[in-house]
């Protein structure tokens, strides 16, 4: 081969490599550009999921001072009723158990976290914390008389929702994590002994278990309503219209 040949088949070898290059960076650039276009048109769809959020949150607080309003006109109709005061009282009573208002008064804060290092090749699945721990605490406290709780400032209605998916506890369908606080509000002195006293808790909070489990009484907790810090319609399923 002539050295005039070898030259020119360098310079299509050449040709050829920056051919190459020059469409593999025009593809980056296309590439780059639809990655981009695509965040940007994520960012404007989360936005508008955001603002649309946040007008329902206002129609739902604007419903809810409504049917306030209502109720405070249908309580003022029954005045000079002659069970107008045992029917408040009821109200009252049933609100409490529901959780559709937010209470405060002594009562006694619940701390359950896993052992410290936990290894499941080593240590027993009592270690963590699981659901049916947080419901033996509240099963505890409300045959101790505990008249509201919380559980990780979720307040608690008369049933409480509370499930396992895995290592990981829901409360009302809401994910929980560790430190798992419970605050109940009643007789402190009655509850803290029965915590004190539980077999389960004594077994479970030995060193051989490991679950770090600290009770603090509180003179005064305040424990937030159900509508705030819940979603009711997921638990209304039971209506029907007639």
């Amino acid at each position: 081969m002539t050295k005039k040949k070898r030259h020119s088949l360098l310079i299509a070898l050449l040709m050829l490599v920056l051919g190459l290059a020059l469409s593999a960076f025009g593809r980056s650039l296309l590439a780059g550009k639809d990655s981009s276009s695509e965040r940007i048109a994520h960012y404007q769809e989360t936005l508008l999921e955001y603002e649309a959020l946040e007008a329902q949150n206002q129609r739902l607080i604007d419903q809810n001072e409504q049917l306030e309003a209502k109720k405070d006109v249908l309580i003022a109709s029954l005045e000079g009723h002659e069970d107008l005061d045992q029917l408040l009282k009821e109200r009252e009573t049933y609100a409490v158990v529901a959780g559709l208002t937010a209470v405060e008064g002594p009562g006694i804060r619940i701390v359950l976290q896993d052992r410290i290092e936990y290894d499941p090749t080593i240590h027993p699945i009592e270690a963590i914390v699981h659901d049916k721990t947080v419901l033996h605490v509240i099963d505890i406290l409300k045959a101790n008389g505990a008249q509201a709780l919380a559980f990780n400032d979720m307040r608690l209605t008369a049933v409480a929702k509370i499930g396992c998916i895995g290592p990981t506890i829901l409360c009302y369908d809401m994910r929980q994590m560790p430190p798992y606080v419970i605050e109940a509000i009643g007789p402190i002195e009655d509850m803290a002994n029965a915590i004190a006293a539980d077999a389960y808790l004594k077994h479970i909070t030995n060193p051989e278990i490991g679950i770090r489990m600290n009770v603090a009484v509180e003179n005064n907790l305040e424990l937030p309503s159900f509508s705030r810090t819940g979603d009711y319609r997921s638990q209304i399923n039971l209506l029907e219209l007639r």
